[in-house]
């Protein structure tokens, strides 16, 4: 799995500065993410990973798929099937948006609240935490039951919890270490 990650993370950073020299980055992130979309078909991924099919075969119907995409996206999804790296495409594309991201000055904030949040909440929460990191804040938001009430953030490898369920753990270890 590291191995992938690794991987995937020389593909997306040479294809970050290929589209960065050329301006091309919207168009990059556009077309990676249609082939993130295709290759979420199962018969496709079972297509491109199987080693029965020839690879000649695996790229008649790539090109078919993604006849919509530049060449240039196209031919990193054809370079990594041929390598034997269709596995770290999701990968790939994550790294590649985490990188855009990070050019155009966004975090992406994993917002976790135990009920969903309204317009009003989602606006406060996301100026405050615009103003604890100094950057836009791009938020995926998750409902989680476990979390009892309250909220807790993730922003790259910082965690910000307040949620009840954190509250009582830390009351609960306080009151077992007496």
């Amino acid at each position: 799995m590291a191995r992938r990650e690794t991987v995937a993370r020389r593909y997306a950073d040479a294809a970050f500065g290929i589209g960065k020299a050329d301006g091309t980055l919207e168009t990059w992130e556009r077309d990676l993410a249609t082939m993130r979309e295709a290759f979420a078909d199962d018969e496709l991924r079972r297509l491109v990973e199987h080693p029965a099919v020839t690879f000649p075969d695996k790229e008649k119907v790539i090109r078919k798929v993604l006849s919509g995409i530049a060449p240039e996206p196209l031919s990193l999804a054809l370079l990594m099937i041929r390598r034997g790296r269709p596995g770290a495409i999701d990968a790939m594309v994550d790294r590649f948006s985490e990188l855009v991201r990070r050019e155009r000055g966004v975090a992406l904030a994993e917002v976790r609240t135990a009920l969903p949040l309204d317009e009003e909440q989602r606006a406060a929460l996301a100026d405050r935490l615009k103003d604890l990191t100094g950057e836009k804040i791009e938020m995926n938001e998750v409902v989680d039951d476990s979390l009892i009430g309250g909220l807790s953030v993730r922003i790259g490898d910082r965690l910000y919890d307040a949620s009840v369920r954190s509250r009582l753990e830390r009351l609960r270890a306080r009151l077992t270490a007496v």
